[in-house]
């Protein structure tokens, strides 16, 4: 009876300690396999540079947005619905273009009437004016008749006024950017009609660090590149400059062009060059660097090995950066392969 229970308990135990002994076994292959894998990959191929001098100048870039110096919003000066649509998003406009016509019936038809109350009125003002000359009639009388005179007066201004906004004009030249109504809307006194944007006059915004503010000045020219015209250089000119920063600590440069061939709206970017800063300097490519401007430093080349090396940098020309401390020209700098390094890593150089 008693073996019948044992031997159950017996097997049980054994295919148990089987599956532990299996794991434990795996385990132990899996983590010599990542020892095997670390110790493959601890050589870290890289390219390399040597520090050379560069008569370098001083250059300030930033990124900005092109804008339209002339932004024009025009609204509706009249309540009424739109009975015919003159223009599209697109048509170039110039001042007194017809864009749209409300209708104007009734406005229409009050001042015709109010014609005809003007013309009795005249009549009316000229007869009192006659009787009391002869002292027919007394003088509150005749001055009645003018003061009913000048209100028809002013009521016909009025209307007039009402049937000339009912006819929606541009108020300056320019291109549709966007329109607001389609023939049918009824639109009301303040209602936005059309966005003319003038693609002539052009202005660049574009933000600057405090260090960068200070070299900066009114009347001092740029070169404006964009992607979109890779081959062309743009002149601008810097028309104001704000005299705070914003939350970010960025001061706004407001920028003039005169290039036709952009539009409002494409980004662009404003290369300033600093006269009289132009120097026989260190540099080394700005791909070297590790860390961004805040905490630059590199990778330096010794025995085989890659160590980090906090930088001092100076001023940049596209694809050089100024090094004003921390190595010299007989070090070699690893100028990629920086993002698998850590401080120690053992290199293969690919470049030499």
């Amino acid at each position: 009876m008693k073996s019948k229970i044992v031997i159950p308990i017996i097997i049980t135990v054994s295919i148990v300690s089987l599956i532990a002994w299996k794991l434990i076994e795996n385990k132990q292959t899996i983590d010599r396999n990542a020892e095997l894998s670390l110790i493959v990959n601890t050589v870290v191929p890289v390219t390399v540079e040597k520090p050379q001098y560069m008569n370098l100048s001083e250059k300030i870039s930033v990124n900005g947005r092109i804008d339209s110096e002339n932004e024009v919003v025009v609204y509706s000066k009249a309540k009424g619905i739109v009975v015919r649509k003159h223009t599209k998003v697109g048509d170039v406009v110039s001042r007194g273009t017809v864009i749209a016509q409300l209708e104007n019936n009734v406005i229409g038809e009050n001042l015709r009437l109010s014609g005809l109350d003007l013309a009795k009125a005249e009549k009316d003002v000229e007869r009192f004016q006659n009787l009391a000359s002869i002292g027919a009639v007394t003088i509150r009388e005749l001055e009645d008749a003018q003061i009913a005179l000048h209100s028809i007066e002013s009521r016909i201004t009025d209307l007039q006024d009402q049937l000339n906004n009912t006819t929606i004009i541009s108020p300056t030249s320019g291109v549709i950017n966007k329109d607001y109504f389609e023939e049918g809307t009824l639109l009301s006194v303040g209602s936005s009609v059309v966005d003319i944007v003038d693609n002539k006059a052009l202005k660049m915004y574009a933000g600057v660090t405090e260090q960068e503010v200070l070299k900066l000045k009114v009347g001092m020219e740029a070169a404006i590149t964009t992607d979109v015209y890779p081959d062309n250089t743009f002149i601008g000119r810097i028309e104001a400059i704000s005299p705070k920063s914003n939350d970010r600590y960025y001061y706004s440069v407001e920028l003039t062009l005169n290039a036709p061939k952009l539009q409002p709206g494409m980004f662009a970017t404003a290369i300033f060059n600093i006269d009289g800063n132009s120097r026989n300097t260190l540099v080394i490519s700005r791909e070297a660097i590790v860390g961004g401007m805040k905490a630059p430093h590199v990778f330096v080349v010794k025995e085989g090995k890659a160590y980090k090396v906090g930088v001092q940098v100076g001023i940049s020309e596209r694809k050089y950066i100024e090094i004003t401390d921390g190595i010299s020209s007989d070090d070699t700098i690893i100028k990629s392969g920086q993002i698998n390094l850590i401080d120690g890593t053992e290199i293969s150089i690919l470049n030499l």
